[in-house]
């Protein structure tokens, strides 16, 4: 995960506003958290991971759900089967370039939202090799755009988002090679949809993997 996601679904929880019930679809409780500008900074490699008290959304609500096959929870596609119309609000972060079909992910995120509900979905398009099991797409805002409204959902918004340059000497941990990284989101909504903007909403606190606040 990277940090920017964090800060990017609380900006657009502010600025839309969190509907109830939260899932974090593909996720994880404690996930490897990465913020570049760390070892930009520092020089550092292995600075750019970082540390939560926290699951990464528990300063949204501190109730939302985590769904990830790898603690036994359905794929995403098998996800309307028990939850058809039941999401107020779902991110899907880092998932969508690991999916084999991601027409039918997006059919069933249709499916399981409710009407005036928010999901935000942000994923790779330049970003090393990284099989979790797989490693099948890359995507453009275009494609992102494409997808949402063939299956049915309304964009709010879609953009480039992270953007890390080679020259920042960020190297990857498995090749050793120098990254550029590129990542893409898209906000989409259900039906009519009234946005609730809110007020800053505090970022969680970090810390350094030895413990040290950032």
């Amino acid at each position: 995960m990277f940090w920017d996601d964090i800060v990017l679904v609380t900006e657009q929880a502010e600025k839309y506003g969190l509907r109830k019930p939260f899932a974090d679809l593909g996720g994880m409780n404690r996930p490897c958290i990465a913020d570049y500008i760390l070892t930009r900074d520092s020089g550092v490699q292995d600075a750019r991971y970082l540390l939560l008290a926290q699951r990464p959304f528990d300063h949204l609500d501190p109730d939302y759900q985590t769904f990830n096959p790898d603690k036994g929870d359905p794929y995403i596609e098998d996800l309307p089967y028990s939850y058809r119309d039941t999401f107020g609000t779902a991110v899907c972060l880092n998932v969508l370039e690991h999916v084999r079909n991601p027409f039918r992910v997006f059919a069933a995120l249709y499916q399981i939202m409710k009407q005036d509900s928010l999901l935000i979905v942000e994923t790779v398009f330049t970003f090393p090799y990284h099989p979790s099991p797989e490693d099948y797409w890359r995507f453009s805002p275009d494609c992102l755009k494409y997808l949402a409204e063939e299956s049915g959902f309304t964009v709010l918004e879609c953009d480039w988002r992270l953007s890390v340059p080679a020259e920042w000497g960020i190297i990857d941990a498995k090749s050793g090679e120098l990254q550029k990284i590129k990542s893409v989101y898209i906000t989409l909504t259900k039906g009519d949809f009234v946005a609730r903007p809110v007020a800053r909403i505090p970022l969680p606190a970090r810390y350094t993997r030895e413990g040290v606040p950032l």
